[in-house]
């Protein structure tokens, strides 16, 4: 039996002991109880800070410089990207069991070392110029050396560089006094070309910009041009794509609506179909139900249809009494108005015979009889007069009605003659003469 061991991936766990040495980085493993043991070593980066105060120069000038450094366990071969066992193996030899503190303080020590040693072979001057210079030198010294323990250098920076003795200043001083020297002939000639410069610039701007008008005014144009056929090609882009999805939407709804079309179809043909089937049922129970009605009624048709013949009878004879009742009276009847008919004839021939007979004194006669009625019909609307009121500036507003109805009675003969075309007049005027010659034959005869 054993325990578990899990190593993070910044951790790497070195078990060793009865069956050899293991290194696990990422994964986990299991350590035998008595014959194996486990270590730990730290992958992660350090940072170190590198002081090396009053190191002397080449010159023998002392100054300070401080440098920052990471390394850290080479755990990966950067080649491959696989896992270094060698490098991982090598650094836990030298560093397994001790601390954190105890492991950045050796490299520390190492590193300040040739640092130190590189500050030697360069002059201050060198060191200040170019501090690139001067770390590339101290990685190129170092790299082994850490390689050697298993140790990768991520990088290096140099972040200070001074002295006690004044003489960084100094040579600030001077490297500032000739650079303000250089800088005031440098700007003296600049001054100068600066003119030249400018005079030549305004020139070439004052074409420069007329072409750049030019340009721009061409450019502008044709950017214009750019943008209306840009637009031309937008408006007729949207045309085709709103024709196409116009027509599209067209399809589609034509296409529903035949779906539509056919789901209705198919659901009325199957209506239909069970209307029909329900016809068909309702058929047969039909059939039935008259098959059983005749079994049921088969033995009350022959009281039945002789009642009906009876009613039957009943009904014809007393229809035969009606039509001689009412054949009777219209026999009667029809007497009667020939009766009527006949008498009414007979007045009408005795009439004609007496106007043939009498001529124009019975139609005189006739006309005379009918005076009091035509004068009481001309009378009448006055007898329905409740009150009469009479105007007249002579007072004869009374005998004048009076005078009115004699006139319309004289007036009537006339009317008579312009409706019958008898003239009274003449005919009371030839009665008069023939009973006055009869008169005068009489008297002589006697």
């Amino acid at each position: 039996m054993g325990n578990i061991v899990v190593a993070g991936p910044n951790k790497a766990k070195i078990i060793s002991g009865a069956r050899g040495g293991r290194i696990l980085i990422g994964q986990c493993g299991l350590a035998l109880f008595c014959c194996e043991q486990v270590g730990s070593l730290n992958l992660e980066i350090m940072t170190l800070i590198l002081q090396s105060e009053n190191a002397e120069s080449a010159k023998g000038v002392k100054i300070s410089i401080t440098a920052v450094a990471q390394v850290k366990v080479t755990a990966m071969d950067a080649s491959s990207g696989e896992v270094d066992i060698n490098s991982v193996r090598l650094a836990a030899s030298h560093f397994m069991g001790k601390t954190d503190e105890d492991i950045e303080d050796a490299i520390k020590r190492t590193l300040e070392g040739h640092q130190r040693q590189i500050i030697g072979t360069l002059t201050v001057e060198e060191i200040y110029k170019d501090r690139a210079a001067f770390s590339e030198r101290v990685r190129e010294h170092v790299v082994e050396d850490l390689k050697s323990l298993g140790i990768t250098l991520a990088s290096y920076t140099v972040t200070n560089i001074g002295d006690e003795n004044g003489y960084m200043d100094a040579l600030g001083a001077t490297a500032t006094s000739a650079v303000k020297r250089e800088a005031e002939e440098g700007t003296a000639r600049n001054v100068a070309e600066a003119k030249k410069v400018v005079s030549r610039t305004m020139a070439d701007a004052a074409v420069a910009e007329a072409e750049a008008m030019k340009m721009a005014h061409n450019a502008k144009a044709l950017q214009g041009q750019a943008m209306a056929e840009a637009d031309r090609d937008l408006e007729l882009k949207r045309s085709r794509y709103a024709s196409e999805v116009n027509k599209a939407r067209e399809e589609a709804e034509a296409a529903t609506r035949i779906e539509r079309a056919i789901q209705n179809k198919a659901v009325i043909r199957e209506t239909t179909q069970q209307q029909v089937e329900e016809a068909q049922v309702l058929l047969l129970v039909t059939e039935q139900q008259v098959a059983r009605q005749k079994a049921e009624l088969a033995g009350a048709s022959e009281a039945k249809l002789l009642e009906q013949r009876n009613i039957a009878k009943s009904i014809e004879v007393a229809a035969e009494a009606e039509a001689g009742r009412i054949r009777r009276l219209g026999e009667a009847e029809a007497d009667a108005l020939l009766k009527r008919g006949e008498a009414e004839a007979e007045v009408l021939r005795s009439k004609a015979q007496a106007y043939k007979e009498y001529g124009t004194a019975a139609l005189i006669q006739s006309v005379v009889e009918q005076l009091p009625a035509i004068a009481s019909a001309v009378a009448e609307p006055l007898g329905k007069t409740e009150k009469m009121i009479f105007i007249s500036q002579d007072g004869s507003a009374g005998s004048q009605l009076t005078k009115d109805i004699t006139r319309i009675m004289a007036e009537l003969p006339d009317t008579v003659e312009a409706l019958s075309g008898v003239d009274i007049k003449k005919a009371f005027k030839r009665l008069t003469a023939g009973e006055a010659s009869n008169s005068s034959g009489v008297n002589s005869t006697e």
